[in-house]
């Protein structure tokens, strides 16, 4: 309608120029402009869907701003699903990670995550969330229904939802174990030659604690030979979880044979040495997993702070602050506090008239108290600096009615023969073949500078470095 007026009124102009004998400039430019327009008035009726689209839902309209459109919403980690189905989510720790953060990140109500805490903690203790643990949460919906995590290596806490409230109970960490073996020549480090052969630092650990008093891992010599037979633990959803427990050991130096077979003594399980004899009664000769040791036992040394010299009843293991202490043995809390020039410390009581003592710890674990027993192997506090000290370390201290020994030459003779000897001599045998079915030829290799950090995730505050 527009072109048609346009047109019209052009018509008018050219008759009226014509009358005067002369045809209007403005005619002329009209003309020009109604050309113009027919040609569009073609084109639109031609392809009606160039006509100008409406605005795509969910972006900003014409004239508004959209700075807020195009900001990608912050996602909140609630279940995947909608519906009502049941489903697990499965959350790797992160460092600094803790539970009420994963609960607040799946958008869950602060009422809901403090019931949620408060029973795990009922259930697992004062307990921190560690790196690389794993915690599953159950969903029916966007409901929670429970919650899993895998507290160390074989145990893991579940708090589930029963009748309108939570409860909480332990169960063994589910996991497929299959046989490993390897084998080792020293070249100038045992712990250097194990972890050139592959054998995880769990493993390692076990041996120095189960050969400790077999063999002088500070002492070695090239060419010592050694092969181990362990476990090795999968989940059942195919995750590699740490190594399980020892099945057989052996060093061979040489002068001597050094041998462990985990063994079932009428119900008991216990490492066994070559002749039958019991292993695991004795004391732990490291009670700090793998710390480079700084002062040797000593009858005088030269005291860093007092600038005397004075005996040094007992061994100094250097590790950061923090790192676990455990006890070395079986037994009872005699003393456990402040006490004087040796800063926090522990004290005791074995069997036989035996003591240990352990000095300048950081804390002490709060289960320990005068009269409580403990258990080889338990921990019983930390690596610290209190008292004398000039850096973190453990002062660690054996003695037998009063008299102090060296507790890394000390022979505690706490064993006892197994209770069957020729099934024993059976399943001797038994794990021997397999270890020789299962081990690849050592390699000798050159030795290269290696850091060890041979404690469990949850307790591995900080790399040690091994210096035997």
């Amino acid at each position: 309608m527009t072109v048609c007026a346009v047109g019209c009124g052009l018509s008018l102009l050219y008759v009226a120029g014509k009358e005067n004998g002369v045809v209007p400039r403005v005619y002329l430019r009209a003309r020009t402009m109604l050309a113009g327009a027919v040609a569009l008035a073609l084109c639109v009726s031609a392809h009606p869907a160039s006509a100008a689209p409406k605005p795509a839902r969910g972006l900003a309209k014409p004239g508004k701003s959209t700075s807020a459109t195009h900001r990608p919403k912050r996602s909140v980690a609630r279940s995947d699903k909608s519906t009502g189905a049941a489903h697990t989510v499965r959350r790797t720790i992160q460092s600094g990670g803790t539970l009420t953060g994963v609960l607040r990140e799946f958008g869950l109500s602060p009422r809901q995550i403090n019931e949620w805490d408060e029973s795990m903690r009922v259930a697992a203790g004062n307990f921190r969330l560690s790196p690389g643990h794993v915690l599953n949460l159950r969903f029916n919906g966007r409901t929670l229904t429970s919650l899993s995590y895998e507290v160390d290596d074989c145990m893991r806490v579940i708090v589930e939802r029963h009748a309108g409230e939570l409860r909480g109970r332990w169960e063994p960490l589910q996991a497929r174990v299959k046989l490993a073996a390897a084998e080792g020549i020293v070249v100038k480090s045992f712990f250097q030659a194990a972890r050139q052969a592959n054998i995880p630092d769990k493993i390692v650990s076990q041996m120095a604690d189960i050969l400790g008093w077999e063999y002088d891992f500070r002492r070695v010599q090239p060419n010592d030979r050694f092969r181990v037979l362990y476990e090795r633990r999968i989940s059942a959803d195919g995750r590699a979880l740490p190594p399980g427990k020892i099945l057989a050991a052996e060093i061979r130096g040489t002068q001597r044979v050094a041998q462990a077979f985990y063994f079932d003594d009428n119900g008991q399980g216990v490492y066994v040495d070559g002749k039958g004899r019991t292993l695991s009664n004795g004391f732990l000769r490291y009670p700090v997993e793998f710390s480079r040791i700084t002062s040797h036992y000593s009858k005088a040394r030269f005291h860093p702070i007092l600038h005397v010299s004075r005996p040094h009843n007992g061994v100094d293991f250097a590790a950061s602050t923090g790192t676990p202490v455990r006890a070395a043995g079986d037994g009872m809390i005699a003393s456990a506090g402040r006490n004087g020039d040796y800063g926090n410390h522990i004290e005791i009581r074995h069997e036989n008239g035996w003591s240990t003592t352990y000095s300048h710890l950081n804390s002490i674990a709060s289960v320990v108290h005068p009269g409580q027993p403990v258990k080889q192997g338990q921990i019983i506090g930390t690596v610290g600096q209190t008292g004398l000290a000039t850096g973190p370390h453990l002062h660690f201290a054996l003695y037998r009615n009063g008299q102090y020994s060296n507790p890394l030459t000390a022979k505690v003779e706490l064993r006892r023969d197994v209770r069957d000897p020729k099934r024993f001599a059976s399943a001797k045998q038994a794990l021997l073949r397999q270890i020789a079915s299962l081990v690849r030829p050592a390699v000798r290799v050159d030795p290269i500078p290696v850091m060890v950090a041979a404690l469990p995730l949850s307790q591995r505050p900080a790399p040690v470095t091994l210096t035997f």
